[in-house]
């Protein structure tokens, strides 16, 4: 029986905007429809259609209950509005930052250990190998089995049908798929909670309005609690141009990452995606998320699946990089700066009052050497592909 949440503070779901805002229809998985043959294809031909346009879909009808889906929003709600005297021993350190240990809140301070990323925007990762002598705040440890419980949840019953989908995608035996996220075989996949507080005139006008710029993830899928707060966008290749995600109540929020971008030959695009200012009726709201972050197994190359039929009269069944990375070598890789992009181009920086989150130079405290030195690597531009009309 899960321990009653009646010590920690009470969390109600804000009220969606009433902003009409420039929505992006995504294609949405009923997750319901998979053990029927018939349904199954039906969902894969959907989640083609997402791998080949957005990058984004939701999920419906996942398995994760109403009532589990409201404990993880209240418990993250608890865990993120912490005291920061409280929060303080749990932050990672920076070497365990450089072992690659995405582990508790983040560092303190304007800009942390590593430059940029204020504490207006916090989070705090629990991994799903975590180590047994990792302490977790005394408010949390009553919780942290049914959270487990959830990452268990999402690995066994909804990535297993995301794999199986591609798999099918691809014209391959299943297991071909499924054997590239072996359990056990990634020791940085995790959960995240996070905040993000309401900011001042001069704080949004410093930061561009951006929480988050746009950004590809790392590993293969992030799977997203949708929220009320209107703050997600996703960056549309055929246009150029930033669009909103709309809140799915209950749903989850799925987009691809490099690392599944890779392992496809570019078929499933890695999502550009940012977190912004809230519409005018939101931005005095405190924005609380839950996400899970899903990576290959850390020996697992990123290359594209072997002997895939669809891959290879696509001509994308070569590697994308010249340089082939496992996946453990190539989060090192782009920690350090590999593969940075501008992505934010509708909103220019000057360079004289703008800042940004993650600018700054890396100290790792261990000495480690990023496997290309790419520290402090120029941000590249990311072209708008061309339209034709």
């Amino acid at each position: 029986m899960a321990p009653s949440l009646s010590q920690l503070p009470e969390y109600v779901p804000p009220t969606p905007t009433k902003e009409d805002l420039d929505y992006v229809d995504l294609v949405n998985l009923d997750l319901s429809k998979f053990d029927d043959p018939a349904g199954r294809k039906e969902l894969a031909k959907q989640m083609f259609e997402a791998a080949t346009g957005y990058g984004f879909l939701t999920l419906t009808n996942h398995g994760i209950s109403d009532e589990t889906y409201q404990r993880q929003m209240r418990i993250a709600n608890s865990v993120m509005t912490m005291s920061p005297e409280d929060k303080e021993p749990y932050e990672v350190t920076p070497e365990e930052d450089a072992r690659g240990l995405y582990v508790g809140f983040k560092p303190a301070g304007p800009l942390g250990h590593k430059g940029g990323f204020p504490k207006q925007l916090d989070h705090y990762n629990i991994l799903v190998h975590d180590p047994k002598n990792r302490p977790h705040p005394e408010l949390l440890r009553p919780y942290l089995p049914e959270t487990n419980e959830v990452m268990h949840f999402i690995r066994t019953n909804i990535l297993i049908k995301l794999l199986r989908l591609v798999a099918m995608i691809l014209e391959v035996p299943e297991e071909t798929v499924v054997s590239t996220h072996a359990p056990g075989g990634s020791k940085t996949e995790y959960i995240r909670y996070m905040m993000c507080e309401p900011r001042s005139k001069e704080e949004s006008e410093k930061y561009r309005d951006i929480f988050l710029s746009g950004h590809t993830d790392w590993g293969t899928f992030t799977l997203l609690f949708s929220q009320p707060i209107a703050a997600l966008q996703v960056l549309c290749h055929h246009t150029g141009k930033y669009r909103w995600v709309k809140h799915q109540p209950h749903g989850i929020v799925v987009n691809f990452g490099e690392a599944l971008e890779r392992l496809t030959g570019g078929l499933f695009k890695a999502t550009i995606h940012r977190v912004v200012q809230p519409p005018v009726d939101q931005r005095h709201l405190r924005r609380i998320g839950v996400i899970y972050f899903v990576r290959p197994a850390d020996e697992r190359e990123l290359v594209p699946i072997e002997n895939s039929p669809l891959l290879k009269r696509m001509g994308a069944d070569t590697p994308m990089d010249d340089r082939i990375f496992c996946m453990a070598d190539y989060l090192d890789a782009r920690k350090h700066g590999w593969k940075r992009y501008e992505f934010d181009l509708d909103k220019p920086r000057d360079e004289s009052k703008h800042a940004d989150f993650f600018d700054g130079e890396y100290v790792d405290p261990e000495g480690h050497e990023s496997l290309g030195k790419f520290d402090n690597v120029p941000r590249e531009k990311y072209s708008i592909p061309t339209v034709k009309t």
